[in-house]
């Protein structure tokens, strides 16, 4: 929990948080580069990069960009290492297991649970309605949160 709510809208984007292989945008006359992803993106890569993926010119002659992204924030968590602390030894394994399958297989669960990988809002909701499920009404809380920009729809 927050003392004091960070403001999201100072978060300025980095070269370092664009996804490998995620196609940014140089295009300057575009119409809708104030509000694209893509376009901030591409406004970070350093001179020394010398290729990139990239939205092609042709996308400035349509009315709509097939391509544009929103920029978008999200609280993302990171960690779950104490999430099993009051669940019942009875339910543990099956638990743990029905995260397993949701979240890709349990090596990516692991990934997850220690939080190299950041779970979505979507994920966290997911995750709260199966303690709830389960009969626990508690919070269920993460081990950590920030905020990030959203490059997909179904991750960060």
């Amino acid at each position: 929990m927050y003392l004091c709510k960070p403001n999201i809208n100072n978060m300025n984007i980095t070269y370092q948080q664009i996804p490998n292989g995620w196609p940014v945008c140089f295009l300057n006359e575009c119409k809708f580069k104030a509000q694209c992803l893509r376009y901030l993106a591409g406004q970070t890569v350093p001179n020394d990069v010398k290729t990139i993926e990239t939205v092609m010119p042709a996308m400035v002659k349509q009315d709509a960009c097939t391509m544009f992204r929103k920029v978008e924030k999200v609280h993302v968590a990171l960690g779950f290492s104490k999430i099993f602390r009051d669940v019942k030894a009875c339910h543990i394994a099956r638990m743990r297991a029905e995260m397993a399958y949701y979240l890709g297989g349990k090596s990516t669960f692991y990934r997850y649970l220690h939080g190299e990988r950041a779970l979505s809002p979507e994920q966290q909701t997911w995750i709260r309605d199966l303690f709830l499920d389960y009969g626990y009404n508690e919070e269920v809380n993460f081990d950590g949160y920030e905020y990030r920009f959203r490059f997909y729809d179904d991750c960060i």
